[in-house]
């Protein structure tokens, strides 16, 4: 995560609250058209097929009036036409893991990969970046354990990724995940980053709050009957 000298400053979808074990653990490398240039056809076709549907299920939302969508219009007039006019990339793909460190008392504390960055105050045509080793594309990836000043001290299996109470790769934790992102377009909610300090988890609950009905019933929905 890099330093950025101003108030836009990038910010990061993360996972869950990062807590001790009791609880669930919660570059930009790019073709000139914004097709990312890593991936085999079918596999890039399948990402992007999978953030077009989940896009339109998420305008569809904020086009509908609901509790949700007029929570965002306190922080903008338009909020399902700023969502509109953003664009979408895939990030280059990297091997990914699940970091843990443990304390002294032997609890244990997790960081997911992150899921999307935009930028805080972005509005309108601001870019959104998804990461495809992140929960939005993924269910499960190996945990490794850190020691003293971050070095790798073993793999230790696998843990399951998740969006607040969404696995990773569900369409739940999808849009979550982009209504996060619009949050900090619009400045709907404050700027985080890809830390250990839980204040991106902070924001996806705030998100949460006022949207997770809408999500729930907009994840079911075919938009070929909308």
């Amino acid at each position: 995560m890099f330093f950025v000298p101003s108030f836009k400053g990038l910010v990061v979808v993360a996972l869950t609250t990062m807590a001790f074990a009791a609880c669930p653990a919660s570059s930009r490398s790019l073709a000139k058209n914004g097709e990312p240039t890593h991936l085999t056809r079918s596999s890039r076709d399948k990402r992007a097929d999978t953030m077009q549907r989940v896009r339109g299920q998420a305008l569809a939302l904020l086009q509908n009036e609901n509790g949700c969508s007029a929570w965002f219009h306190e922080a903008d007039d338009d909020p399902a036409g700023v969502f509109q006019s953003l664009q979408f990339k895939i990030e280059k793909e990297k091997q990914a893991f699940v970091l843990r460190v443990m304390d002294v008392h032997g609890g244990a504390r997790y960081k997911h990969p992150w899921a999307a960055r935009s930028w805080q105050w972005g509005g309108r045509n601001s870019t959104v970046i998804l990461n495809p080793s992140g929960p939005f594309f993924n269910p499960i990836l190996p945990v490794i354990d850190l020691g003293a000043g971050g070095a790798v001290v073993r793999y230790s299996g696998f843990r399951m990724l998740t969006i607040g109470p969404y696995k990773g790769d569900t369409t739940e934790a999808q849009i979550t995940t982009l209504l996060h992102e619009l949050g900090h377009v619009t400045a709907r909610i404050p700027e985080d980053g890809d830390t250990w300090d839980g204040k991106s988890s902070e924001n996806t609950e705030e998100i949460l709050r006022h949207c997770k009905t809408e999500i729930q019933e907009f994840a079911k929905l075919n938009l070929s009957n909308y």
